[in-house]
């Protein structure tokens, strides 16, 4: 708990902009990226303040991660009569330096977020009555502390990533605001404009979440957060705060309505769609390109680039020797001949060097050496991009990594119709059918795959 220095509120705000800089100088991007620190931009401290006000007045105003104090320093200028608490963790950020709760809660994923408070959240969210994903990120441990400390008219309003919005781990929170069994319930969510990067050093999508406590709402206003020379928060549609809490997916709901969907099936309905495999470190695990650090009997080929999907690399005849390859080895490897043990042993033990078996994703598998490679699929999709997504065939067999989704046919599909089919969902897959990030950055889970439809005329032989 942070008292505010005597003066402070006299600080140009160029020199406040300046001081966030200054106790950021010697943090590299890992650093600010494992403490959950990004920095708001001033015009989005001012509009987030304006929702604020427009629900006041408060005797107490919270800043959870303050940094700086660039939210609760203007909120003191703005309104003086109330009191001011920032709560800030780390001490390069608080010496440069509300109950509304206001801020931008850090943003570290689960993989950072200690075992503690991955219980805590647990816990908590148990005494919620919903259960708790422990792959929710850090920003959602603050809602639930909120919900903790909320009284009956507090007010939230958050700028945090949008992944929840559409996600698993956000359910439970899509049906506490939806619902208001929380205490506290949605007044407003704003996700940033696609092409409006509200965090220039993190590539995550932003949204304004503004809720109210011990308040019921008949309605919930829905819209975009815009930047530019007047930024705003633009109201698209308000819809029954019943209706919302139905949703699966809240993100498209905020956007401008998209056109009708081709009426026809569901690619659910025909293919499977799965992530591609984790490595945990591809500095391991991706051999270059003609490496004889394993033999070829231990390695396969895989797509471990987007661009081997958009450009085409995948359908090549020479494919297999365009695309680089990843180990491919038993839990068991005594199995293995011993005339190939020498250079795999030599192998692991560099790979063991480099941190691969340290690293979380091999410390889930039951042996941190098997990377278990997806089986190869008949088509593949890029699914993350300033562009619509790009579907291919996979005529070589290959696999893939965490930069595609796999396409596992339910019934065996003919060649032609194969085709015609992928060729189709290239011209005709809007970005916006999947979830948008800042700066213009489509991202396309395996559910938003699977809910694209196809006419029927497509699939039909000769078409």
């Amino acid at each position: 708990l942070n008292h505010l220095q005597p003066g402070l509120f006299d600080t140009p705000e160029h020199a406040l902009m300046d001081s966030d800089d200054a106790a950021c100088a010697g943090m590299t991007v890992q650093d600010k990226r494992s403490q959950g620190i990004t920095l708001t931009p001033e015009w989005l401290v001012d509009l987030m303040l304006n929702q604020v006000a427009a629900a006041g007045p408060f005797d107490t105003l919270v800043d959870p991660g303050a940094g700086t104090g660039r939210f609760c320093i203007a909120a003191a200028r703005r309104f003086p009569a109330t009191r001011i608490v920032a709560v800030e963790s780390s001490p390069a950020m608080a010496a440069a330096l509300r109950t509304a709760f206001v801020g931008n809660p850090p943003y570290v994923r689960h993989h950072d977020v200690g075992a503690h408070w991955k219980q805590w959240y647990a816990l908590t969210m148990a005494q919620l009555k919903q259960p708790a994903s422990q792959l929710a990120g850090l920003h959602l441990h603050f809602l639930a502390r909120v919900a903790e400390l909320a009284r009956p008219g507090d007010h939230l309003c958050f700028v945090t990533s949008a992944e929840w919005l559409d996600n698993g781990y956000g359910a439970a929170w899509r049906r506490l605001l939806g619902e208001g069994s929380s205490g506290l319930t949605l007044r407003g969510l704003w996700v940033a404009d696609p092409q409006t990067a509200v965090f220039p050093d993190a590539l995550v999508s932003a949204v304004v979440v503004e809720a109210v406590c011990g308040a019921t709402a008949d309605e919930v206003h829905l819209g975009v957060l815009e930047a530019g020379a007047l930024p705003c928060l633009r109201s698209m549609r308000a819809l029954p705060l019943a209706t919302l809490s139905k949703a699966l997916r809240w993100t498209a709901l905020c956007q401008p309505a998209l056109s009708p969907p081709a009426v026809g099936v569901e690619l659910g309905e025909l293919f499977r769609i799965t992530r591609g495999q984790v490595t945990g470190l591809n500095g391991a695990w991706v051999l270059p390109l003609g490496s004889d650090a394993l033999p070829a009997s231990l390695t396969v080929p895989v797509v471990t680039r987007a661009r081997e999907i958009i450009d085409g690399t995948i359908e090549a005849e020479d494919a297999v020797l365009r695309l680089r390859r990843v180990p491919s080895l038993p839990e068991d490897l005594s199995v293995l001949p011993s005339s190939v043990r020498a250079r795999l042993d030599t192998f692991l033990a560099l790979a063991r060097a480099k941190g691969a078996a340290d690293a979380y994703v091999a410390r889930q598998r039951r042996a941190w050496h098997a990377l278990d490679l997806r089986a190869p699929p008949v088509a593949m999709v890029s699914y993350m991009g300033r562009r619509p997504p790009v579907f291919r065939t996979n005529p070589h067999g290959v696999s893939y990594l965490n930069i595609a989704r796999g396409r596992y046919a339910r019934e065996p599909l003919a060649a032609h119709s194969l085709r015609g089919l992928l060729d189709f969902l290239n011209s005709h897959t809007d970005m916006r059918a999947g979830r948008m990030y800042g700066g213009g950055l489509a991202k396309f889970e395996p559910s938003d795959i699977a809910r694209l439809r196809v006419p029927a005329w497509v699939l039909e032989p000769g078409s």
